[in-house]
């Protein structure tokens, strides 16, 4: 058989990965399979933290029916976020085996179950246990979407298209607020894990329709072609994605194997403190601030916190994944050669942008100013944030990209240990100093663990030729 010379993008440069020439390939899709199977990820991603936020704006609400301190009342949203930092852990490397299809079709499932029978909670301990497992199945898109888009997009595409699922995903817990208040006072707080579940069933029934499985064992279709599923075993799950591949328990444990990278280490700390600080504080404390500070019911709360953080990640977002596809692809060209460093130059604004929202926020409640003001605060940060969650994903997934699985479970779990650890301090913080001079601290907090991403900028590259590259999914 020839030998095919290699193939290039339209600027000349290799494409990475190679694709093969079976029509199998996710790399050889058709761009309209491509983009339908992102969008469905991307919406499930969404629906996930949707799931986990859209009761935030009736914590007042929920604390009095539960007849529970808010501080701990908190814990309905956190305990989520949790369970769904761990969920991916234990599933990915499900998914590197068996493929990301039966894990998707299975866990979305019962995370929609387990969303209504929080929905049935009529207490404190069962509703926690329901929210739980809710996102410990439930959780499973925000952790294994990055691999998905691996799978199906080329190194030098990947900005933009890891931008539109990690901008879905960030927008599901960013729009809740603004409706959660709303269901509340048209009907109940119930159907804020109601509607979730109800709509995750529609998108999941489309998934179980429509959507292929993505992962391709690459030397197992030159090797051994003959073994691969065909379409039809694609779809009725029959067999193993990757038949040569064996679960082992060391898999499990992979993701924290790669902690010893800094390219995977130091921006998954950064963008874990930015989402926490940039994020989840805001939907943590809002209804307790707001409340206090400028007598807002769930509703008002709800638009208060949730038209800001919205619109500050979608433009954020027009800022991030495309414009980083753009910085790689010209200064390859400068050089001849891909260098997945490039893209950190984009991350850059978040640095500024996610400390400054952070202090006009705590500035303007502690001064009781306008409400515009807030609302400047929550979407200057959530505008940094998104810039960082795009470069952040694709930067490591271009680094790794057979490691990809592993580097969103940890991603994923650092994000969530470190936001689950913000419903214990934030509000006790405020008590303590105050609402300014505590956001002022969380500010700095973001730069300290910015500052690391210099050096890894500068050195990243020599760093990863220095450790190798990890030896197991090299085939992925």
């Amino acid at each position: 058989m020839a030998v095919l010379p290699p193939r290039r993008d339209r600027n000349e440069l290799l494409l990475l990965p190679q694709p093969s020439q079976d029509p199998r390939d996710p790399l050889n899709w058709k761009p309209w399979l491509k983009f339908m199977v992102l969008a469905e990820i991307s919406l499930l991603s969404f629906l996930s933290l949707l799931s986990a936020a859209l009761i935030t704006p009736n914590f007042e609400l929920l604390s009095r029916y539960l007849d529970r301190p808010m501080g701990q009342t908190v814990y309905v949203t956190s305990m989520f976020l949790l369970s769904a930092g761990l969920s991916s852990i234990f599933w990915n490397p499900i998914s590197n085996v068996y493929g990301r299809r039966p894990v998707y079709i299975i866990t979305v499932l019962i995370g929609l179950l387990m969303s209504v029978a929080s929905g049935k909670a009529t207490s404190y301990g069962p509703l926690l246990a329901f929210r739980c497992l809710n996102g410990f199945f439930g959780g499973v898109p925000a952790g294994l979407g990055n691999a998905v888009v691996a799978d199906l997009f080329f190194t030098h595409e990947r900005g933009l298209y890891m931008g539109i699922y990690t901008v879905m995903y960030i927008t599901g817990g960013h729009i809740a607020p603004i409706i959660g208040g709303y269901i509340e006072d048209a009907i109940s707080w119930r159907w804020c894990f109601y509607i979730p579940a109800i709509i995750t069933a529609v998108v999941w029934l489309v998934y179980v329709l429509t959507v292929p499985e993505t992962l391709y064992p690459r030397s197992m279709s030159q090797a051994q072609p003959q073994l691969l599923r065909t379409w039809t075993q694609n779809m009725t799950l029959q067999g193993r994605a990757n038949p040569a591949g064996q679960l082992r328990l060391i898999d499990f444990f992979r993701p924290f194997q790669m902690l010893k990278y800094p390219s995977v280490l130091l921006p998954s700390l950064y963008y874990a403190v930015a989402f926490a600080h940039g994020s989840i504080l805001f939907i943590i404390s809002s209804a307790q601030l707001f409340a206090a500070n400028y007598g807002y019911e769930a509703r008002r709360t709800g638009l208060l916190l949730g038209i800001p953080i919205t619109v500050g990640s979608v433009l954020g977002e027009l800022m991030s994944g495309g414009f980083s596809d753009w910085i790689s692809e010209r200064r390859s060209l400068a050089r001849g050669k891909r260098i997945p460093e490039d893209r950190l130059l984009v991350i850059v604004p978040s640095f500024i942008l996610i400390p400054l929202g952070i202090i006009i926020e705590g500035v303007c409640l502690q001064n009781r100013t306008h409400f515009m003001g807030v609302a400047m605060g929550i979407a200057t940060a959530s505008f940094g944030l998104q810039v960082a969650t795009t470069v952040v994903y694709t930067y490591t997934s271009e680094c790794y990209k057979p490691q990809s699985p592993e580097i969103g479970s940890i991603i994923n779990f650092i994000r969530q240990m470190v936001s689950f650890g913000m419903s214990f301090y934030a509000l006790p913080f405020v008590a303590a100093i105050g609402v300014q001079n505590a956001w002022i601290v969380m500010a700095f907090i973001v730069v300290v663990f910015f500052l690391p991403l210099i050096p890894l900028y500068l050195w990243g590259g020599k760093w990863r030729e220095r450790l190798r590259y990890p030896a197991f999914n090299y085939d992925l």
